[in-house]
């Protein structure tokens, strides 16, 4: 009687912590998207006529998520604005908005200066802006966006 009831505690755990491991993670298509959706809110802010273009460089670019279970998208677009275009002063003036809205400061990487980095508000989308004025191809203003957690699309080997 004691084995039998020492292995239903073991299978009632076992059971218990399947079930919390078991939440279905998004697609990285959907946190993906996600992602740029954050993204574009910030160059949404820009002037009108301050684009001259964008690059993505990193269009499916993903990292393991800590645990080793599923990946996170992690985006980086290229933003490259008019000759004379004020990024500091804009991105001085976005980060303040931004706060404004609800989103929250989170830490910069102290390497990288000029720049800063915010979680949005509900996704919880880290994002970092950072004043690139002095890039080979012309001043840009780079837009990271790192999403949370999703199924990875491809096995890993």
């Amino acid at each position: 009687m004691k084995y039998f009831v020492a292995g239903a505690l073991v299978l009632t755990a076992v059971l218990v912590l399947a079930g919390c491991g078991g939440s279905t993670l998004p697609s990285f298509d959907e946190v993906r998207d996600e992602t740029h959706v954050e993204m574009q809110k910030i160059v949404d802010r820009l002037p009108e006529g301050a684009v001259v273009r964008m690059d993505d460089p990193m269009p499916d670019f993903s990292y393991p998520c800590d645990g080793g279970v599923g990946i996170f998208y992690t985006g980086e677009w290229g933003v490259y604005v008019a000759d004379g275009f004020g990024i500091q002063p804009w991105m001085d003036e976005v980060k303040v908005d931004l706060l404004a809205d609800g989103y929250f400061e989170v830490a910069a990487d102290a390497s990288i200066t000029r720049s800063f980095s915010l979680r949005a508000p509900k996704t919880d989308i880290l994002l970092g802006v950072s004043n690139d004025q002095d890039a080979e191809q012309g001043a840009r203003i780079l837009v990271r966006g790192y999403s949370r957690c999703a199924q990875d699309p491809e096995p890993r080997k």
